[in-house]
């Protein structure tokens, strides 16, 4: 089940960031209101992985498998880089702090820091997904491939050989 989640989550943070990259294919109002709701899942990411975190975190400089060790590091570069983009879009923001009567000045640098951040948290996505790609495909087979290959199994006829034929 927890497999299950975390690759849901996972799907789900991946297909809208993929979708923000490209506000003007969305529109600024879906862009934002779609990206400020991601912060609620974002967190939820963040709480289910916070036992591993904490438990890297206390083990970092003991012997550590370097993949470990760098998926940690890419870890917190996402974590920078999400915090990033939602600092620098709700600073940025056209359509959601307006909405909720709040202004700010100053927007011109904010959108080279929005712009930038993007650009290298989708490199360090590509980077995490490649580092986890063994468990990427591995919850994709359980969770795509399992359940149909165990079916098939259970409701395969048993084939009897007959002799002569």
């Amino acid at each position: 089940m927890k497999i299950k989640l975390n690759f849901w989550i996972d799907v789900a943070i991946l297909c809208i960031f993929l979708v923000a990259m490209e506000p003007g294919a969305s529109g600024v109002f879906i862009h934002e209101w779609l990206t400020t709701s991601a912060v609620a899942i974002l967190i939820v990411h963040f709480v289910l992985h916070w036992e591993w975190f904490m438990t890297l975190t206390a083990r970092f400089f003991v012997k550590l498998w370097h993949s470990s060790r760098l998926n940690y590091l890419l870890s917190i570069a996402l974590f920078l880089g999400f915090a990033t983009l939602m600092v620098s879009g709700f600073a940025i923001s056209e359509k959601v702090l307006p909405t909720l009567g709040v202004e700010l000045a100053g927007r011109g640098a904010w959108k080279r820091i929005h712009d930038l951040s993007a650009n290298l948290t989708l490199l360090i996505i590509a980077l995490h997904i490649g580092l986890r790609w063994e468990w990427v495909w591995a919850a994709f087979k359980k969770i795509f491939v399992a359940p149909f290959v165990k079916e098939r199994k259970a409701d395969s006829p048993v084939l009897i050989e007959e002799d002569g034929l």
